[in-house]
């Protein structure tokens, strides 16, 4: 299977894994490195590649990949790729991307039942409220000065900060006044952990999110230019609020 795209574009690709797994097996998921990795560890898949792996770019530049090949990408983008099924990256309309995803695999087959149960995670139990205030665009950010009075409201809370969060954490502190514990950059499989350990969990439509949807934490995810329909995270416990909610009535709601 081959999927480029970040993390959180991985992370909507499993329902359609598990699907293609039951019906043909093993599977071997060429992704997100980092997300490939996770997945692997958590059984989901049976091997795992680096999208950027040599062994990939020669599949997609015309190799013969030795087993049955599922890419989701722009034909255009590798018009030597001898593929079983290629179908676009992401949907054209309003289907949520799970979802569309899993529907590409009917030709091959696969059960339409989207699955969307928590991964296997062992989860590292506390009473923290983490906070994840980048993304992957900062459009897509609630504003830091709401993130600030939300925090106000919270305790006890800690910063998820990835490589490229580093501004967006540190204009929250500057709106509350004072840094604030950090959880940085850890890896995938800790970060799983503590998600799915935590009192709860706030962030912008980013793969962190996706990761604690699936992770199986109460997360409160914030949507602001993209579309929740087509990108809200799986999970059993995700609630999805838009960036016009006022802070105190998110924690309002988080408190029940």
């Amino acid at each position: 299977m081959l999927r480029p795209g970040a993390l959180g574009d991985t992370l909507l690709t499993v329902p359609a894994l598990r699907a293609l797994r039951r019906r043909y097996a093993p599977v071997t998921l060429a992704a997100h490195a980092g997300a490939a990795r996770l997945l692997l560890a958590l059984d989901e898949v049976d091997a795992a590649l680096a999208f950027d792996d040599p062994r990939v770019a020669r599949v997609l530049g015309g190799a013969a990949a030795g087993e049955p090949v599922v890419a989701w990408l722009d034909a255009a983008r590798a018009p030597d790729l001898r593929a079983t099924l290629v179908a676009p990256s992401r949907p054209a309309g309003e289907t949520h991307c799970a979802r569309y995803l899993l529907d590409t695999l009917a030709p091959l087959g696969c059960t339409r039942e989207l699955d969307d149960t928590p991964l296997r995670v062992d989860a590292l139990p506390s009473g923290e409220v983490l906070i994840h205030p980048g993304s992957g665009s900062a459009s897509k950010n609630w504003p830091a000065r709401c993130f600030a009075s939300l925090i106000a409201r919270l305790t006890p809370v800690r910063l998820i900060v990835g490589e490229a969060d580093m501004q967006a954490a540190a204009e929250v502190e500057r709106w509350v006044g004072h840094n604030l514990p950090r959880l940085e950059q850890p890896p995938l499989g800790e970060l799983a952990s503590r998600l799915a350990g935590c009192r709860a969990y706030v962030g912008n439509d980013s793969g962190v999110s996706h990761l604690a949807g699936l992770s199986g934490a109460r997360a409160f995810v914030l949507f602001g230019p993209s579309s929740a329909q087509v990108w809200r995270p799986l999970g059993p416990r995700v609630s999805v609020r838009t960036f016009d909610i006022e802070p105190r009535r998110l924690a309002q709601e988080m408190a029940v």
